[in-house]
């Protein structure tokens, strides 16, 4: 037989044994969900500060949670999808995890959501226990059933693995470097005239003119849309094609200010851009660690509630972003929500398997960007997989995880050039963070000390050009000098002193001692994958992109007088404007 041959026998040999395997798996077990799920419906901040969660909204949650029920809590132990061992009925906080930023709105969104995932006991007529003199005690609320929902504020280090971007200078300092840029301030100039016009039109009474610019084009869309929903009249001021632009923007914004960045970006700042991602990434690897380490009798469901910043983070981080998902580097639907399975391959009729072995453990991811009893759990793949391929080993889930994960409580303390409470225990007196100026923000201070620091290169550069032509023109005249060492010349001379610089807090990614904290798990930060995409575009032709000469894409936003797609269902308008 020749080599060739032989070739393509071991080949038939090995889809052989692959078919075997895969027919001896022939059903899924679900041993772990973590979700990350973005507020609801509520009022914008230009209305009320504490932004409270709109009728609307709760009623949005309590519908998507009725899905997440379905799947995950209801068919518990009985379908493929159902989490093993959770309790179907009565709520058990011990199965059920749920963490919230101190947000108003989004501590609403939590409580509305756990109604809609554990609804009261009344409605299923569940009886309340007989006290001993035989009668019945009927619970408030129709036997609501309270859940234990942890709010992690400024001052608790585990709240950066809700809102890693919330507390960071860095991240600060970031976005006003973005603010800053030609990039920026180009888009703000095309923006101008659209932005001047929706302001007359719908925004007069509550936005001063000044605000109506590209860099608030968050809030802002923030407020058209809750207008949208709750003011009848609004849309006669405003049109569809305007509301949909201002959501695009809005995403553009977000992405540009929160995806990872390219090492052509101009400032090693930008680089901090996606913390929200990393933070959030190392989370996740928190829960499954320790479902995986307690056999699935802990963190059997995880629920996150936060803002939009993480999940657009993580997209750019994982792969979700990309040429053939275009749905990812703008903003969930209020509600919506990243979902991951830990889930195993068990042998068809097992209903009580054991807890399997690790390298029996794979990851799905499934986005619920609805909330309505239409919205579906849609697989996509990660880290740049083929579509067909949706779900991965747990083994190299974790593995692409730790390459930008943020390993410790230190770390992330280190890389934001932090001043939270924790930070200063969590470093060490040899490592606390330099104390603010008074009147001056950090994100002030981190452009101006980039800034400072152009200026500096860019005076030294001139004062080396001038001594140089001096030179030059001191040669031609044939002085003698020109042997002299030093700026003089060649050699260097005792007098000349040497110039070095101290590397800046952003340049060192953790202290060289650093201990992993309770909840955040070992990683290495490195450089992320940016992807592109948008749902908010899905339905119309892909915006033009360009690829750096590094290989990092650049932004996946085209033109923005180009065609833009939205998720509304309404169909895109061309605008072209002129200032």
């Amino acid at each position: 037989m020749s080599v060739y041959g032989l070739y393509i026998a071991l080949l038939a040999l090995q889809g052989l044994v692959f078919v075997s395997a895969q027919e001896s798996y022939t059903s899924e077990k679900v041993w772990g969900v973590y979700a990350f799920t973005v507020n609801g419906d509520s009022k914008p901040s230009v209305i009320s500060s504490s932004r409270p969660l709109t009728d609307y909204g709760a009623n949005e949650l309590v519908t998507a949670a009725s899905a997440f029920r379905s799947r995950y809590i209801s068919k518990s132990g009985i379908s493929e999808t159902g989490i093993q061992g959770i309790s179907p009925i009565i709520l058990d906080s011990n199965d059920v995890n749920v963490l919230s930023t101190t947000d108003q709105n989004v501590i609403g969104s939590a409580q509305a959501f756990m109604q809609g995932l554990y609804p009261p006991l009344g409605a299923m007529n569940v009886s309340s226990p007989q006290k001993v003199n035989g009668s019945f005690e009927q619970a408030p609320l129709n036997g609501y059933q309270y859940p234990r929902i942890i709010t992690l504020g400024d001052s608790d280090p585990q709240s950066i693995m809700v809102e890693g971007q919330a507390m960071c200078n860095m991240y600060q300092a970031s976005e006003s470097v973005y603010q800053s840029s030609s990039e920026a301030e180009e888009m703000a100039r095309d923006t101008d005239a659209f932005y001047r016009m929706i302001w007359s039109q719908g925004m007069s009474g509550v936005y001063d003119e000044s605000f109506a610019t590209y860099t608030n084009a968050v809030p802002i869309s923030e407020y058209l849309d809750y207008e949208l929903l709750h003011n009848e009249s609004f849309m006669q001021s405003m049109t569809d094609a305007q509301i949909i632009r201002a959501r695009w923007l809005a995403d553009q914004y977000l992405w540009n200010t929160n995806s990872q960045q390219s090492s052509s970006s101009g400032s090693m700042i930008r680089s901090i851009s996606p913390i929200a991602g990393k933070t959030l990434a190392s989370s996740i690897m928190q829960a499954f660690d320790l479902n995986i380490q307690q056999k699935g009798t802990r963190q059997k469901l995880t629920l996150m509630f936060g803002g939009d910043e993480p999940t657009v983070a993580l997209s750019s981080l994982i792969g979700l972003a990309s040429d053939r998902q275009p749905s990812f580097f703008s903003r969930l639907v209020r509600g919506g929500s990243f979902v991951f399975e830990l889930y195993s391959l068990e042998e068809d009729g097992d209903l009580y398997p054991s807890y399997p072995q690790t390298n029996n453990l794979h990851i799905r991811f499934l986005l619920h960007n609805g909330t309505d009893n239409t919205t579906a759990f849609e697989p996509y793949s990660l880290f740049g997989h083929s579509p067909s391929q949706a779900s991965i080993p747990y083994s190299e889930f974790r593995s692409e995880l730790e390459t930008f994960a943020v390993s410790s409580i230190q770390e992330w303390c280190v890389q934001c050039n932090a001043e939270s409470v924790f930070c200063t225990g969590a470093l060490g007196e040899g490592h606390s963070t330099p104390k603010k100026k008074k009147g001056m923000a950090p994100a002030v201070a981190g452009v101006i000390g980039a800034v400072v620091t152009l200026a500096v290169v860019s005076i030294t550069a001139a004062i080396g050009s001038f001594l140089c032509g001096a030179c030059q023109i001191k040669s031609r005249k044939g002085s003698a000098r020109s042997s002299l060492g030093g700026f003089k010349g060649p050699g260097k001379l005792a007098s000349d002193t040497d110039v070095s610089f101290r590397n800046p807090i952003w340049g060192t990614s953790k202290p060289d001692t650093v201990h992993p904290s309770d909840g955040i798990q070992a990683g290495v930060v490195v450089q992320g994958h940016e992807r592109l995409g948008s749902w908010e575009m899905g339905q119309g032709r892909k915006e033009t992109e360009t690829i750096q000469s590094d290989g990092v894409r650049a932004s996946p936003f085209g033109d923005e007088h180009e065609d833009w797609r939205t998720h509304s269902g309404l169909q895109p308008v061309k605008i072209r404007e002129s200032v």
